[in-house]
Parts: structure tokens; C-alpha cells; sequence
């Protein structure tokens, strides 16, 4: 994406208005609002980065609410979510979730990035990973556009949109008193700032600087985090990505 264009100059003014906004509400201890800015600027630019996707200025329609959905609610793309108790809560709620992938699986369908979408006639010789049989030892096969856009949804929710939010968050926080790591922290993380410390001088205008910043956020507090368990007991797997058999641990 390029700074001069349209899309991403009027993105950057509302981030910019918005931000000095909550900051001087912040300095004088008043409600300012939270980071709310930081995610319509992170959607907006993924939406229009990746599918070329504007997201306008209308908060009721339904390319902006289905967006700013969709930012919201990274556990909703799961085809074994949790859903609430009660068998009539939830099924509302998963039919809510239905309708609005729904949404965003026409959003994409309609896209520029996807308007002309052909699957491979066939798989290029140099692409060995894409020649592997997939974990149910199926052969590789075409995709067509539905099936593309149905791994493109929670790939965008998850990767495309909680990534570059929570980084951004936790980047923005240091001008707003830093970021909150929660009681259940460890004493070396207690004793580590997660994101540059409030009143940390930014190196703007020196990318290179910019970079060891950011890549030093990101290792003291992971965009996306892992998480880790253990089985309790050894497990098997018939075709682990391609590769064959394999046992688990």
C-alpha cells in the first residue's frame, strides 16, 4: 500500500484525529476511550491491503459492519466454537455468526483482488510443497474460489486482523501509560516492560530504528500468542501434513 493513496491518506488522518483526541482526554484524566482507533485503522488497511476492500465512512453499511465484526470476534470463525448455554441461545448465536461469515464470504467473493479468481490449471513443477498429499492423504488438487474464500475468512480474522491489532496496541499504549499484563504475570515479566515505556522517544523517520522497535515489542509481547499443552498420553497421526505417519510427542 501506498502513502499516497486515497484509501490509506483518509485512514491516517482519522487515525491521527482520533489518536490526539483520546490523548489529550487521557493527559487531563478524563474517559478517553480506549484504543477503539487503533483497531478501525488496523481493519481498514487489512481489508483494503489484502482485497482491495474500502470500507467507507458508513458506519451502517454493511461492508463497515461486517469489517469491524469480524475484527471483533477472532473465536467466531471456529466450526467448534463454544457457543452460550441454553440450546435456543445458541443456536441464535450461531446463526448469528453464520449470517455474518456469510457476509464477509460476499465481501470477498465481490472483491478486486478476487474478482478474476482462476484456480491452477495445474500445479507448477517447482511447488514440491504444494505436491504433497494433504493430511488426509488425499492428492493435491485445484481450489476453486468458494473453497478459497472459506480458508481465506478465519485466515483474515485470526492472522490478517488480532495480529497487527494486538501489536499495535501494544505499541500505542506507551502513550497511554503503558500496557497492563494482568495479575497472573511472572515476577520477570512484571519487571519487563511489554511495550515501549511511556514517555519513550519513537525513532519516526528512521525506519531501521522503527523496525528494532517493533521486532522488540513482538518477543517481549507476541501478536499472536501460543499455547501450549500436554497430552496425556502419546497419540498418533496417520498423515501429518503430507509428510507420513507421525506420533505425538
Amino acid at each position: 500500500m501506498q502513502a499516497s493513496n486515497p484509501v490509506v491518506q483518509r485512514a491516517a488522518a482519522e487515525m491521527k484525529h482520533n489518536f490526539a483526541h483520546a490523548k489529550r482526554a487521557f493527559e487531563a484524566g478524563e474517559d478517553w476511550g480506549g484504543l477503539w482507533f487503533v483497531d478501525l485503522f488496523c481493519t481498514r488497511l487489512v481489508f483494503w491491503g489484502m482485497v482491495g476492500v474500502d470500507m467507507g465512512d458508513d458506519p451502517s453499511s454493511e461492508v463497515y459492519r461486517t469489517a469491524m465484526w469480524a475484527q471483533n470476534n477472532n473465536p467466531a470463525t471456529s466450526r467448534h466454537m463454544v457457543v452460550p448455554p441454553g440450546e435456543v441461545i445458541g443456536k441464535v448465536y450461531a446463526a448469528q455468526i453464520e449470517e455474518k461469515v456469510a457476509s464477509l464470504r460476499k465481501i470477498f467473493a465481490a472483491s478486486p483482488a478476487l474478482a478474476d479468481y482462476e484456480p491452477l490449471e495445474a500445479i507448477p513443477e517447482d511447488a514440491s510443497e504444494l505436491r504433497r498429499a494433504d493430511y488426509h492423504g488425499h492428492p493435491p488438487r485445484r481450489v476453486s474460489k468458494a473453497e478459497f474464500i472459506d480458508q481465506l475468512v478465519p485466515a483474515t480474522i485470526i492472522a490478517g486482523l488480532l495480529g497487527p491489532k494486538t501489536l499495535a496496541n501494544a505499541l500505542m499504549m506507551s502513550f497511554f501509560g503503558g500496557l497492563d499484563i494482568g495479575p497472573l504475570s511472572t515476577a520477570e515479566e512484571r519487571a519487563t516492560p511489554q511495550c515501549p515505556p511511556p514517555g519513550f522517544d519513537f525513532p519516526f523517520g528512521d525506519d531501521d530504528k522503527l523496525r528494532l522497535v517493533i521486532l522488540e515489542s513482538l518477543r517481549l509481547a507476541p501478536a499472536v500468542y501460543e499455547t501450549v499443552f500436554l497430552l496425556p498420553e502419546e497419540s498418533s497421526v496417520a498423515d501429518y501434513a503430507g509428510f507420513g505417519a507421525k506420533r505425538v510427542p
